[in-house]
């Protein structure tokens, strides 16, 4: 029998509400579930999913292929950060 939590987990992977990266390099981020991109210029972004607030650092940082829930960043990638989502 699973408690509350495991079955929070269960339900967020079969629902797909969990944020999911892929990485290529240091120059490609897909971000899926993405609800709002908080703050954005050409060496930082800022990005709050369904858990978490992610922040990329890099140079000449593009975002592309903005679509339902999902984003993908393109640049020079320094690094990425994963911050606690602030109730």
């Amino acid at each position: 029998m699973l408690n509350a939590e495991q079955l929070k987990g269960y339900a967020k992977n079969k629902l797909y509400l969990n944020t999911n990266l892929l990485i290529t390099d240091n120059n490609y981020i897909e971000i899926d579930n993405c609800k709002k991109v908080l703050e954005y210029n050409d060496i930082f972004l800022k990005i709050k999913s369904s858990n978490m607030i992610i922040q990329i650092w890099g140079k000449n940082l593009s975002i592309n292929d903005y679509n339902s829930g999902g984003i993908v960043v393109k640049g020079e990638i320094d690094s990425v950060e994963f911050l606690k989502k602030q109730v």
